[in-house]
């Protein structure tokens, strides 16, 4: 099985970087969308924010994503997952009020023979806005993936086997919604 992830904004508290801190630090190689960030990276500053409708929420969780394209690790889940997950990205520091985070840019792709084409269906807007109707990956050439991101999406979303669910599951990591909506915005 697959999954579409997503961060739990009703549980958890969600992770942040603010435009100016990247401008200022990282300028317009990160904003450029270069595909790897290790060269330019440095050090970023982040915070937490209650984004639940009751605004309750003060808890930050393990593992998130940052967006909807990039996950975060906290020390507990960096030192659990990091060996796992470095074929599928870079770990690059970041600090929330002094304390170590790693948010996990994806370099892991998958191209469009990825995907079952006969029984996804997509809408490509003006302006490259794609809206998917529905997303079934062929599990030959997913299998083998803990996490990867799509060209059918234009890469903006991250997906991950049942494999990656388990590990997150096992090791008691909070903070992640495992979605089976593919094609789901949320």
């Amino acid at each position: 099985m697959m999954y579409k992830l997503r961060y739990d904004r009703f549980k958890y508290l969600v992770f942040e970087i603010m435009p100016d801190e990247i401008e200022e630090k990282l300028g317009d190689f990160f904003i450029l969308g270069e595909p790897l960030w290790r060269d330019f990276w440095k050090p970023l500053n982040a915070i937490f924010f209650d984004e639940s409708d009751n605004k309750n929420v003060i808890t930050p969780p393990d593992i998130t994503c940052w967006f909807i394209d990039r996950l975060v690790l906290n020390e507990k889940a960096y030192q659990l997952l990091s060996e796992t997950l470095a074929p599928y990205g870079e770990l690059l520091p970041v600090k929330c009020e002094g304390i170590p985070y790693w948010v996990l840019h994806i370099t892991q792709y998958t191209k469009m023979d990825a995907v079952d084409l006969d029984k996804s269906e997509r809408v490509i807007e003006e302006g490259d806005y794609i809206e998917m109707k529905r997303l079934v990956f062929k599990e030959d050439k997913v299998k083998d993936l803990l996490l990867f991101k799509t060209e059918f999406d234009d890469y903006k979303n991250i997906y991950c086997s049942e494999k990656f669910k388990q590990l997150v599951d096992d090791a008691g990591l909070k903070g992640l919604v495992f979605s089976t909506d593919l094609a789901s915005v949320f």
